[in-house]
Parts: structure tokens; C-alpha cells; sequence
């Protein structure tokens, strides 16, 4: 007869307590990777933008929530239905899409005024052109009617006004992505599940007055393929080639994928596109597709994968979109239990925030957590005033190693100029700013023990 071991009392509850810890490997532990701030009110969450320092917005039901120290308290700032879309231009001003109107904010989120789109359906996507003009697409998903929109409005006066811009666009008028190359030329996509209203891949060179379709050849014996929903568009950090995720279809044949081109010759139809699968798939035509991808100042590039709690994850890239990692460490469900795409936000001190969408939860992790291989690329604080700047800004230097290197980059990491550096160490710098065109900027300091400080800078 076997014999029974009973706990006593204060055994018992001390083992319900450890019991959680008990089943963490050490290296699930020192996985740990997604934290949630303090609060997160209002319920699911549906957009995600950073502006400033430390300033954070995010859209929930009621309208957009504002938070200026990084989500550990939130205040009102707009009542708005229907935000679903963040998107800050250059020069710091905040643009979030409602139905049929666009709200802007010139002051961190601080207060807003609004612009009425001529459409009755949401404003999905937000792109800026180098020359500075700014594009809308629109459209939406409806459970009875499928996909829906209005094509795609172009600003030129910083989205005081809109106009649509669709020659070219096919029957279907969602437009989901929007992208734009420093040479101008603008990309979008439009979702639809009919291959007669023509969804896929456009592209224009003349500020959206017309669009021309673009033909996705993959070689593997398929013809040409139809991409009905891309959930991802972006031209990557080096400006080298377009990156394309979709679902789609090659003939009766389906097809999920992840893409790239080289830009130069984007516009060749006759000219294949690579395929870059972003986790391991018995079946190269049917992967993991990319939902909208982050490009971290570290160089890290994040991104997400919709489905169940086994299978719906973030998406982590340290070696440009060559290979992706699967993150679930800390990662909650949607309202219908479920993870969808996910939007990311970095502040300028390089902490990484994101907001699944529908879920109700703002999550944050530190960039050390996926980079502390690297300790050549931690960033660090830099303290800047006045910022925003106009001709010098003031840069204060923590106590230690002093710089090596003083330099400013743009926001793809590009070095845009060097600043001289005094031949004896000093606390604070005044930086000359004049000449420079507006725009966000990040102020890079090397110090002389390798490590790099990095702080956003708005030049206006």
C-alpha cells in the first residue's frame, strides 16, 4: 500500500505561490520579453503612435487616449469614433484617421482639430512623401459586404485638405498600405477578394495623379499572381528594395508569401520578385505572412503573425527580414481570443511600446532585451532643449566617458551631418542647427567606451 504525504498548511500555500515560478525553465525566465504598462483603460486598443519624447497615443472606443510618460497614466484627448489609424510626419505634426475625417494635432496629441475626407468609410493608412506630401487610403473590411473604400486622398497643405487621387485604381477601392521611396515614387495596395476589381500592388511617380498596376512574378513555374490582401508594404531602412506580404492567389492555386524587389527594377513586370519566408514552412508557397513591419533605430525590425494563442506571435528580425524569431513571452489575446496584427512605437529613449489590435493592453519592452549582444548599439538618454529647435538646441552629456563622435542621422539612420567636438571634454554643447530643413532628426553621441546615446530631435 502506497503511502500518502500530506502538506502542511504554510508548505501548501508556499508551493501555490512558487507554483508559477516552478515551471519556468531558467531560460523561459531570461526569455521574458513582453511587459504591460501600469494602466491600459478604455478596452481594446486600435492604433498606436509616438510623438515627442514621451509621448504615446492610442485609439479605443471612445477616441484617442494621450499619455505623456510612456503609458503609466492616460488622459482623453479626443472623443472620436472609429480611429483606427496613427501616422507622424516628419516635422512631429500627428495625424489619426476616423471615418470620412482625418484629425491633426501640431502639439504632441495635446489638442486636435479635424478634416472631413469625402468618404463614409475609415481612413486605414497614412503615408509622407519626401517633397512632404501626405497620402490617406481608405477602406475597410465589413463582415456583410467584404471589402470597401474610397481609394486613396492626397494632402499638400500638412492635411488641412484632401482630394482623391484613384486614376489608374481598379474596381476595388480599399487601400490598406501605403509606402513612398526618398525618390518620390509612391506605393499602395488595395484588398479585395475578386480578382476582377483588381486588389494588389500600385505604384505612381507623379503624386497619385495616376496609378499603375504592378505584376508579381515569383518564377517556380507560376505565372503571375494576385495578391487580394497585403498585410505588409514597406521600403526597407536602406532604400535598396520594396518588402510585399500577402495572401493570395496563382491561378485556383493559393498563396501566402512575403516578398522583396530590388527598387530599380520594381517597375519591370517581366522581372521576379524573391521569395524571404519569415518562419519554416513544409510548404514554401504557403508561410507565415508579415503584418506592417517596425524598423527599430537599432536596426531590430519588428513585426507580427495573426492566429491562436499557439501560433499568433510577435515577430523579431535581427539580421534585416532574413530570418524572424517567434516572440510569445508575455503576449495576451484579443477580445475574441485570438492575437491580430500588432502596431509598434519607439520612444526616443529606444524603448519599444506596442498595441495588439483589439486587445486591450499596451505593451512595452526594453531594447536590451533583444539586443544585449550588441552593447555597441544600447541606447541611451541625451537630454536636448528646446525641443522642438529651430537654429541651435542645447545638448547635455550624462557624467562618464565623454563622446567620441557627435552626429546626426535621419530617421532611416543616414548621417546627415557631424558636429565638431571641443578639445576638452565639456557638459554641454550648443548644436548649430541652421540650414538644416525640418524634419525629426536623431542626435547619435559615441562615447569612448563604444556605447551610443541616441535622442530625437524635431527641427522646425
Amino acid at each position: 500500500m502506497s503511502k500518502l504525504t500530506f502538506f502542511r498548511p504554510t508548505s501548501r500555500w508556499l508551493l501555490v505561490l512558487l507554483w508559477p515560478l516552478l515551471h519556468l525553465t531558467p531560460a523561459a525566465q531570461a526569455q521574458r520579453f513582453w511587459l504591460t504598462t501600469r494602466d491600459f483603460p478604455e478596452g481594446p486598443k486600435t492604433g498606436l503612435a509616438s510623438v515627442g519624447d514621451s509621448v504615446l497615443c492610442t485609439a479605443v472606443g471612445k477616441g484617442i487616449l494621450r499619455t505623456g510618460n510612456q503609458g503609466r497614466s492616460w488622459t482623453l484627448a479626443l472623443r472620436a469614433r472609429g480611429v483606427n489609424a496613427f501616422y507622424t510626419t516628419r516635422a512631429g505634426l500627428l495625424l489619426a484617421g476616423g471615418r470620412g475625417r482625418i484629425y491633426r494635432s501640431l502639439d504632441a496629441g495635446l489638442s486636435w482639430d479635424s478634416v472631413t475626407v469625402p468618404s463614409p468609410y475609415p481612413v486605414a493608412s497614412f503615408v509622407e512623401t519626401p517633397a512632404g506630401g501626405l497620402f490617406a487610403g481608405v477602406g475597410v473590411l465589413d463582415v456583410v459586404d467584404g471589402f470597401l473604400g474610397s481609394g486613396v486622398f492626397f494632402s499638400a497643405d500638412n492635411g488641412r485638405s484632401w482630394t482623391a487621387r484613384n486614376n489608374g485604381l481598379g474596381a476595388g477601392r480599399f487601400v490598406n498600405q501605403l509606402a513612398a521611396d526618398r525618390s518620390g515614387r509612391v506605393f499602395l495596395s488595395v484588398a479585395d477578394d475578386d480578382a476582377a476589381n483588381q486588389p494588389g500592388l500600385y505604384c505612381s511617380t507623379d503624386n497619385g495623379l495616376s496609378w499603375q498596376h504592378q505584376a508579381i512574378r515569383i518564377g517556380h513555374g507560376f505565372g503571375y499572381l494576385t495578391a487580394y490582401q497585403v498585410t505588409a508594404l514597406a521600403v526597407r531602412p536602406r532604400q535598396d528594395s520594396l518588402m510585399l506580404s500577402f495572401t493570395g492567389s496563382g491561378g485556383n492555386f493559393g498563396v501566402a508569401l512575403n516578398l522583396t524587389k530590388s527598387l530599380t527594377d520594381v517597375a519591370d513586370g517581366a522581372a521576379f520578385w524573391t521569395i524571404q519566408p519569415a518562419l519554416f514552412s513544409s510548404w514554401w508557397w504557403d508561410g507565415t505572412v508579415l503584418n506592417r513591419v517596425h524598423f527599430a533605430r537599432n536596426g531590430d525590425w519588428y513585426s507580427s503573425c495573426v492566429g491562436s494563442i499557439n501560433t499568433g506571435a510577435t515577430l523579431v528580425s535581427q539580421d534585416q527580414g532574413r530570418s524572424w524569431r517567434r516572440v510569445q513571452y508575455g503576449l495576451g489575446l484579443d477580445v475574441n481570443g485570438r492575437r491580430g496584427p500588432q502596431l509598434f512605437a519607439e520612444a526616443s529613449d529606444g524603448k519599444l511600446l506596442m498595441v495588439q489590435h483589439l486587445d486591450e493592453r499596451v505593451y512595452w519592452t526594453d531594447a536590451s532585451l533583444v539586443t544585449a549582444t550588441r552593447p555597441r548599439a544600447v541606447s541611451g538618454p541625451l537630454t536636448l532643449y528646446p525641443n522642438p529647435a529651430t537654429t541651435t538646441v542645447r545638448l547635455d552629456l550624462p557624467a562618464g566617458p565623454a563622446p567620441r563622435t557627435l552626429r546626426l542621422l535621419d530617421l532611416s539612420g543616414r548621417l546627415v551631418c557631424s558636429f565638431p567636438l571641443p578639445s576638452r571634454p565639456e557638459p554641454s554643447l550648443t548644436l548649430d542647427l541652421s540650414g538644416l530643413p525640418a524634419g525629426v532628426y536623431v542626435v547619435a553621441a559615441t562615447l569612448a567606451n563604444g556605447q551610443l546615446l541616441q535622442q530625437r530631435l524635431v527641427k522646425q
